[in-house]
């Protein structure tokens, strides 16, 4: 069985989709858990819309919608490398506070 995904990406929709998850992450008070789901519904419409309403179309709109998701987070994880070193206070306040308990507990071994 070949599966040949290049058939079942259409950019434009993809390119929309990504758009418009844009728009919900930044301005919308919607949890963002929910946004892949509006995506793969929008995509499915969307496919419906240029490929007629049949299971390709709506499954091509799907892939589409979902892939917008994945080309998100694959930019979002690429932007991210730059600030690997970076940490919040409470992440800073947990290192240091187990570093202490580590230390203490050093301590008491080479006392033993």
């Amino acid at each position: 069985m070949n599966i040949n995904f290049e058939n079942y990406l259409i950019p434009i929709i993809t390119v929309g989709c990504l758009c418009i998850g844009f728009v919900l992450k930044k301005w919308m008070p919607a949890d963002d858990k929910w946004i892949p789901t509006i995506l793969l519904v929008l995509g499915a419409i969307s496919g419906a819309i240029l490929f007629g309403v049949d299971y390709e179309g709506i499954v091509k709109g799907m892939l589409s919608g979902l892939a917008s998701v994945g080309l998100h987070q694959a930019f979002h994880q690429f932007i991210k490398v730059d600030t690997l070193g970076e940490m919040t206070d409470e992440e800073g306040a947990y290192w240091i506070a187990t570093d202490e308990e580590l230390q203490e507990e050093l301590k008491e071994y080479e006392d033993e």
